[in-house]
């Protein structure tokens, strides 16, 4: 049996929402202040930075869904919803995460069409360094689609009602906390981690809004660097230059970090779990 490799190494920071209150051009100037404060930080431990983050790459409508009793998430999966608001394009991702890496690939994945879906193992790690591994997969989906009952997502991924405990088709889903973000994604900056062969991180700040609400007050604002390798090709010395670089942000860039946000995830079980009344 071949060992499925981590393709991805995304180091995530939730920062301060304050800093980014604005309208679009705002929120650049703001991703470009953070970029630029980035830099003393970047400077010992890489070799080079290019670019900035002055590019506003996705602009998405996200929801997440699970059952009244948050069955997924008790079985340590995440299903989310995604639509591209440029080119009102959907898809979906089934996640299942877990610390532990074994834990996490004994279990199929594949969409029910095999050729719709993109299948990956990424490691996810947040402050101070706490890892989780996810496997996933994505897929387009059609704009008649829609995610009332567990069956729904079992349709998509043959495995889930296997894996998941407890499973019933007709167990009803809902929108948690009956909220979509809107999302803008914005990119542009990278760092080099090693020379060769070489391998570049790169940078991207996400911020979150009340779908239909409040245009200029995020409510998550995320910062994250990744770098990835098809043959799970990351030496020591990489690895250690990208833990001193996210180390380096936690000490260094405090008056940016918001050690008590939310991660994305976490902020929408949070909602869900106050049953507040924000519109999607």
């Amino acid at each position: 049996m071949s060992r499925t490799r981590v393709i991805s190494r995304e180091y995530k920071l939730m920062l301060r929402v304050d800093r980014f209150v604005g309208n679009r051009v705002q929120l650049l100037d703001a991703a470009s202040a953070f970029w630029q404060a980035l830099q003393p930080v970047l400077e010992p431990y890489t070799f080079g930075v290019t670019g900035n983050l002055d590019s506003i790459e996705k602009h998405r409508a996200v929801r997440f869904y699970d059952t009244e009793t948050n069955q997924l998430r008790q079985n340590d999966y995440v299903f989310r919803e995604r639509i591209d608001l440029e080119r009102n394009q959907r898809e979906v991702t089934l996640k299942f995460r877990h610390p532990d890496r074994y834990i996490v690939v004994d279990r199929n994945m594949d969409a029910a069409e095999r050729n719709r879906g993109k299948t990956k193992l990424e490691e996810d790690i947040k402050p101070p360094f706490l890892k989780l591994y996810s496997f996933s997969t994505k897929q387009d989906i059609d704009d008649d689609r829609s995610f009332d009952r567990l069956k729904d997502i079992d349709d998509l991924y043959p495995d889930f009602s296997k894996k998941l405990d407890n499973y019933k088709k007709k167990v009803s889903l809902h929108c948690l906390g009956n909220f979509t973000a809107r999302e803008l994604v914005v990119t542009g900056g990278f760092f080099k981690l090693r020379k060769s062969p070489e391998r570049n991180a790169e940078c991207a700040l996400v911020a979150w809004y009340v779908n239909g609400g409040d245009a200029e007050t995020p409510q998550v604002v995320e910062f994250s660097f990744r770098y990835g390798d098809e043959k799970e090709d990351y030496s020591g010395k990489m690895a250690r230059r990208a833990y001193n670089v996210f180390q380096g942000i936690q000490s260094g860039l405090t008056n940016w970090i918001d050690p008590k946000s939310k991660t994305k995830t976490a902020y929408v079980y949070h909602l869900a779990s106050q049953a507040l009344p924000i519109s999607s």
